[in-house]
This record gives structure tokens, C-alpha cells and sequence, in this order.
């Protein structure tokens, strides 16, 4: 079941797919064509049989006339799962195919002998589809403790304090990273600072959150979030007397998530409510409630 930091890296790249660029780069050395804007792309791959596979995320970076010049699927892979030496290929193939264009894999292993397993998959492919995916670990990202650098790559600078969240050093980007948000402004400085909240482990987003509060004097996250979020424990506290504490938080989480939706003019088909209400799976509805904070749809909160 994906979670927060999971999802937060793609929720990164929806926000600045020049990131992606910036990875393929200085990472992969892949040239990248000269782009006008970027789009993301649906993530769903329908196959003949009856059955449908679903990408993290895809981007597609377009000329000034939106034709695509160059396609990324984009993957979050924490454990290890031979099949994806073909659900990869599908993700890729499948954009090929429908766009005419060529399409690259990259895929985030936040653990190194995970990364090295996935690349020796596709080492030797033998008379299969030949796949290169573009795997990159923490070790890949640099620890952005400049200023100066994080105000002109903001996204880089979030990226890196995800991929060192778990390291002793990783507060010495704590600096860098408030002035990335700054720099930023208000409006998008709260969608950074949520995908930040979401991708640090526990005990370093307290001391983040310290950070900006004390040091700083400052706290970017959204009054959207924390509005839902005092509203989500109040209904939790209220239902959790009435119907047990654990249903009531979770009923509580899932009208937070259609909380944020609606709030952002997003909207929320039928089924997809009935689903969101239905579910008492706390730590399900956790990552819906942060995917809603950027999905333009219902339907990519929940996967479907």
C-alpha cells in the first residue's frame, strides 16, 4: 500500500517536472530536448486481457504547440517485486506506443541493495523486450545545504532532504531548504512544505517543524491542511465516542479527504465518495488525504 513517503517524491515531480530533467542530466547524462511546459499523462496501462496496471506518475515534456518531445514514467520502488522486469516494460512500451515518442523509466530505490537488485534484472534481458531504467538511490542526490542553490532549484532542495531524511547530517539542510521556500512565495511554498511534512521520517519532521517555528519563525504548511486536520480530529473525537475510537478517527480521515478535494474545486464522483467513506484503513486514508493535496482528479486519489 503506497504511503506518504512514498508518494511524496512524484507528488515532487507534478510539482516541478524540471526536476526530472535535472535528474536525467546530471544523474543519467541523457540529453533532454529543449521543452516548452511539461503535462502529466494518465498512469493507467489497459492491457487486452482484463486487467490494468498503474505508474506512479508519468510527465510528458512538449514543444510550445503541446506535442510530446519526450516521455518519463516515473516509480517509487522501496521493496523488491521481480514482476516489474515486465510491468516496467508495459509502462514504457504503452507511452511509445500511443504518443510516438521515446520514453525513459526512472525509479526511486531509497535503499541501495534494492537498487542494485533491479539493475542487475535488467542487465541481461536475453530475447526479452530490452528495458534501461534510470535507477537513482539517496546516495545520487546531493545534500543542498547552499542557499544560493536551493533558491534556484527548489525542488532539488526538497528532494534532498527526502533522500537524506534518515541521515545524522540531514539537518544541516534545514537552512537551505526555508530559504528554497522563501524564494518560492506563499501559495507554492505551502504545496513544497506539505510534500516535505510528508516525505521526512517522523522524528525529523518534528525537528523540521521545530526549525521553522523556532529559528525561522515561520511554518509554510497549508491552512488547508491544518483545517482539515483539526476538523478530522474533532469528528474523530465526536464519532470515536459513539462508535469506538479507531472507526471514528477513520471516519473522521476519510471527510478530510474529501475535505481537501472539494475545498480545492476538485470534483468527487459517486463511487469514489462512497469508496472514501467506506474505507478504516487509517493509514490508506493517510495517503489519500496527501495525494489530494495535489491530484487534479478523484480518481488519482484513489488509484483508480
Amino acid at each position: 500500500m503506497p504511503s506518504a513517503a512514498h508518494e511524496s517524491p512524484v507528488a515532487l515531480a507534478k510539482l516541478d517536472p524540471d526536476l526530472v530533467a535535472w535528474l536525467l542530466t546530471n544523474v543519467f547524462d541523457v540529453k533532454v530536448p529543449d521543452y516548452h511546459h511539461t503535462r502529466t499523462q494518465a498512469t493507467d496501462v489497459r492491457v487486452l486481457v482484463p486487467r490494468t496496471y498503474h505508474a506512479d506518475g508519468m510527465l510528458l515534456y512538449c514543444d510550445p504547440a503541446d506535442h510530446a518531445l519526450l516521455a518519463v514514467v516515473l516509480e517509487v520502488q522501496r521493496g523488491w517485486d521481480k514482476s516489474k522486469r515486465r510491468t516496467w516494460k508495459l509502462y514504457v512500451a504503452q507511452l511509445e506506443a500511443e504518443l510516438d515518442v521515446s520514453a525513459g523509466l526512472v525509479v526511486y530505490c531509497p535503499d541501495p541493495a534494492i537498487a542494485r537488485r533491479y539493475r542487475d534484472l535488467f542487465e541481461h534481458d536475453g530475447l526479452s523486450l530490452s528495458l534501461r531504467p534510470m535507477i537513482f538511490t539517496p546516495r545520487d542526490v546531493p545534500l543542498v545545504v547552499d542557499p544560493e542553490l536551493a533558491r534556484g532549484n527548489p525542488a532539488l532542495a526538497v528532494l534532498s532532504a527526502i533522500c537524506h531524511g534518515e541521515d545524522s547530517d540531514v539537518e544541516e539542510t534545514f537552512p537551505a531548504l526555508a530559504e528554497a521556500l522563501r524564494f518560492l512565495g506563499p501559495k507554492q511554498a505551502i504545496l513544497y512544505y506539505d510534500v516535505v511534512l510528508a516525505g521526512l521520517p517522523a522524528p525529523v519532521r518534528a525537528r523540521w517543524e521545530a526549525f521553522m517555528t523556532t529559528i525561522v519563525d515561520h511554518e509554510f504548511r497549508s491552512e488547508l491542511f491544518r483545517e482539515i486536520a483539526e476538523q478530522n480530529r474533532r469528528l474523530g473525537e465526536e464519532l470515536g465516542e459513539a462508535r469506538g475510537e479507531a472507526r471514528g478517527e477513520a471516519r473522521g480521515e476519510a471527510r478530510a479527504v474529501l475535505g481537501v478535494l472539494e475545498a480545492r474545486g476538485v470534483a468527487v464522483p459517486v463511487g469514489v465518495r462512497e469508496r472514501i467513506l467506506g474505507c478504516t484503513d487509517l493509514a490508506q486514508l493517510d495517503s489519500w488525504l496527501r495525494r489530494a493535496l495535489t491530484a487534479t482528479t478523484a480518481q488519482e486519489v484513489v488509484g483508480e
